[in-house]
């Protein structure tokens, strides 16, 4: 780290190397412009390593989402259709909202965050484009 006596002495060597008298006036003038300078900086500097300490106590205890697992996952063992049937007066209620708005996309789609559907045992789980696409049909059949 600099400090200003160190920058007084190497200010003073270098000039003294090159054999150029400082008088004492400018000296103090350009210590004074430097130390304006330097003390805004320093204040930034502090405050920004206080943000990083307040972030690394953050992160010290912070789960990353792709860490977690999902164990405690809802899985519907059963044809889509049943799931969707199931669900139908909680899909075409105006009194479920997603953000504010009745957004029967948005709302399947927080449903599938915790509710899989497997259509048959021993497969995997629909994708949610594919659950999408057959709510869509089951509520246009209707």
């Amino acid at each position: 780290m600099v400090t200003l006596p160190g920058l007084c002495r190497f200010i003073i060597l270098t000039n003294n190397q090159h054999e150029k008298k400082i008088e004492a006036a400018g000296l103090n003038r350009m210590l004074r412009e430097l130390n304006e300078t330097l003390q805004p900086a320093e204040k930034q500097l502090h405050e920004l390593v206080k943000r990083c300490n307040q972030v690394n106590r953050i992160l010290e205890h912070a789960a990353l989402e792709e860490d977690m697992e999902w164990k405690d996952r809802v899985v519907f063992h059963g044809p889509t259709h049943q799931f969707l049937a199931l669900l139908a007066p909680l899909i075409k209620s105006e009194h479920c909202k997603v953000d504010g708005k009745c957004n029967r996309e948005a709302l399947l789609r927080a449903l599938d965050e915790v509710i899989k559907v497997c259509p048959e045992e021993g497969k995997e789980p629909l994708k949610f484009s594919s659950l999408l696409d057959a709510a869509k049909r089951y509520l246009s059949d209707e």
